[in-house]
């Protein structure tokens, strides 16, 4: 007998940390990759100065713009946690850019994959906030 079909998501669903007003190629290359290699789905959690260019290059990535909400802490916390349970594993720093909001919210990000043992690839600007803030991932296997 053959298998059922899959669903939506069972091969890999991704996200991607990044996407600034600066850069929004990144991200979209990073996340488009990830499905042309076989995930599913595949997320961008941006600013939303890039989440309207980013959804332009594709419709085929579910595009969040999450890193410069407002800074209710306890509801970006829920946010956050919210699209943790959705996801297999998370990418950080392409297109990332360098400001504070922005990084604040990834290494909140960070924080909860690591609660969730998800795997976390960091990489471009993902690299700066590791170099300010080594705790993050420091001694984290998955990392």
């Amino acid at each position: 007998p053959s298998a059922p079909p899959p669903h939506k998501g069972q091969a890999g669903r991704i996200a991607v940390v990044g996407g600034s007003k600066e850069y929004t190629g990144a991200p979209y290359y990073a996340a488009i990759s990830s499905l042309k290699l076989g995930a599913d789905l595949s997320y961008v959690f941006c600013c939303e100065a890039a989440a309207t260019p980013i959804k332009t290059y594709s419709p085929e990535l579910i595009v969040v713009s999450l890193l410069d909400t407002p800074p209710d802490q306890s509801e970006r916390r829920k946010a956050i946690e919210s699209w943790m349970t959705r996801i297999h594993a998370l990418v950080v720093g392409p297109g990332l850019g360098r400001h504070a909001s922005s990084l604040k919210t990834a290494g909140r990000m960070i924080g909860v994959a690591r609660e969730a043992n998800k795997p976390i690839v960091v990489d471009a600007d993902g690299l700066h906030l590791i170099a300010q803030s080594p705790a993050l991932v420091q001694g984290y296997e998955k990392a």
